[in-house]
């Protein structure tokens, strides 16, 4: 049936006015703020238990948190500042006259053999979204028989989409991907027996729907390693000496990733339906919609079928050692490994794929040389400019100081307690900053403060890892969130309401599982 052209009238509507603290200037206070803390704290800062070196970064690192927060600059050029102001103000210190330079231990972060594990997942990602992959396996759940029964399943499935997709691409795109999709769906719903297309736009159950298709990529992002930056920036601090000094293990991760994230979606989506009562709305129209977009696709092109060989090639490769564990022996898992350890895999991914021909012909590979251009290079500058940062916490001795600071200020050694602690951290900084920022400014500081109780470390790190991929009340806490709240037509207060009420369920929900996989001995490392 020929879609019904009613978009134009929805988003004709006025907007709701944001509120008046949404349109402060942030960027412009923080602009002028964080350099004014950052001198005000050399000048006049007086903590007697800081190294000189120390100090400096820690005036550093404010004017960084500044900066993270109102972004006059985009994040990763601050990630980059910092790095520089760590060499420029003295923030290193000495070496033997005949090791590294400061820039040169600095700058190593940036080829730590994490930030190729990212690398790799972010050319799947790219292949999947100029193939049409990722939308054609949200299409099929979609257009699944049990989908579009009811607006309880379309709001499930809309869901469901969008997770499994963000379990192997970043959290943007897969709302990115999925967001024009659920304009539709409203768009097709507005024409029904409900009637008056700004009605249903703006009613409890579109929001729903834009917040479903938000909030469920970060839910997603945190069943495997590759899924959200915020994980991977954890895999780079876990492999340096100061933390564990060992690699994670794919399989061993999602054994507690996926459950974590069955648990959090359940609880989203009835958090959600509570708030959002739908009836009388013209499921078959949907489903008529839903079909021809999916018809839209045409058969099965090559690229596709090349990216999807791809990716489960690479998912088998990282998934083998966590099989071998089982299957073998140690030796075995030990020595593939060591042949072909997960950053390898995750590299092998982009050559395969600028090697796999679409059209032999015209030349036309599953990759070509423009898709470098729209790769996210920002992130991996962020990323290497936190795992610097955070290594040089403790070569300063920064990170000790600032944990027997939090320790002394909770009062208990109990695992536990700390760990809530650590979880609603990442949560509540990550509302106002970037998730991986979030994750990188706070995993040294949990470290410490776990030395200083005496407590056993992963439980609050992972708590850390896991919370900073949330934090979902604001328009401005993730870029999904942002993307969503573009169309207009989802008002703030919903937004805050159903944000606060994730974040409540999130931290719930990550203690208790890692609660859990602590006292069944869990352990994400290779040979754990």
């Amino acid at each position: 049936m020929p879609e019904p052209d009613v978009s134009s009238a929805i988003f004709a509507e006025p907007r709701e006015e944001e509120p008046s603290w949404l349109r402060l200037p942030f960027d412009r206070i923080g602009l002028f703020l964080g350099p004014a803390v950052l001198l005000g704290w050399l000048l006049l800062a007086d903590v007697p238990s800081l190294t000189p070196q120390a100090h400096r970064l820690a005036g550093i690192l404010l004017l960084t948190v500044i900066w993270w927060v109102t972004e006059p600059i985009p994040i990763p050029a601050t990630g980059m500042l910092a790095v520089v102001l760590c060499v420029l103000l003295g923030a290193v210190p000495a070496n033997d006259p005949n090791g590294p330079s400061p820039a040169e231990t600095l700058l190593a972060p940036f080829a730590a053999p994490s930030v190729f594990f990212m690398i790799g997942g972010l050319f799947i990602g790219r292949a999947m979204a100029r193939h049409g992959l990722d939308r054609r396996i949200a299409l099929s759940i979609l257009c699944a028989r049990w989908a579009g029964r009811s607006p309880a399943t379309v709001l499930a499935s809309v869901g469901l989409g969008v997770m499994l997709i963000s379990m192997w691409i970043s959290n943007t795109a897969a709302t990115a991907m999925m967001y024009p999709v659920t304009v539709g769906i409203i768009t097709v719903l507005a024409t029904g027996p409900r009637g008056g297309t700004a009605h249903f736009a703006r009613s409890p159950y579109a929001s729903a729907l834009l917040l479903m298709t938000a909030f469920a990529s970060s839910v997603g992002g945190i069943a495997t390693p590759i899924g959200t930056a915020t994980n991977v920036v954890a895999m780079g601090y876990f492999q340096r000496p100061e933390f564990f000094g060992r690699p994670v293990d794919f399989l061993r991760w999602s054994l507690v990733g996926v459950p974590l994230m069955v648990v959090i979606f359940i609880g989203l989506y009835f958090w959600l339906r509570l708030q959002a009562p739908a009836s009388g709305l013209d499921m078959p129209a949907l489903r008529g919609y839903l079909r021809g977009e999916y018809d839209r696709l045409g058969r099965w092109k090559a690229g596709e079928v090349g990216t999807l060989a791809v990716f489960l090639l690479v998912v088998g490769l990282w998934v083998t050692p966590g099989v071998l564990a089982v299957v073998a022996s140690p030796e075995a898992e030990r020595e593939f490994s060591r042949r072909c350890p997960e950053e390898v895999a995750a590299l092998l991914a982009p050559v395969l794929l600028f090697l796999m021909p679409v059209s032999w012909r015209r030349r036309q590979f599953a990759l070509e040389p423009s898709d470098l251009r729209q790769i996210d290079w920002g992130i991996i500058l962020l990323f290497g400019s936190g795992l610097a940062l955070g290594g040089l916490m403790f070569r300063t001795g920064l990170a000790e100081v600032v944990g027997r600071g939090v320790f002394d200020a909770l009062g208990t050694r109990d695992l536990w307690m700390i760990t809530a602690v650590a979880v609603a951290a990442g949560i509540l900084l990550s509302e106002i900053t970037g998730n991986a920022a979030a994750a990188s400014t706070l995993l040294p500081v949990i470290l410490a403060t776990c030395r200083q109780a005496e407590i056993d470390p992963l439980p609050p790190l992972f708590g850390v890892t896991f919370g900073a991929s949330f934090g979902s009340a604001l328009p401005v806490s993730t870029p999904p969130n942002a993307i969503v709240y573009s169309s207009g037509l989802l008002p703030v207060r919903r937004m805050v309401l159903a944000g606060l009420g994730l974040d409540l369920l999130c931290a719930a929900s990550i203690w208790v599982i890692l609660r859990l996989a602590h006292a069944l001995g869990w352990s994400p490392f290779i040979n754990g």
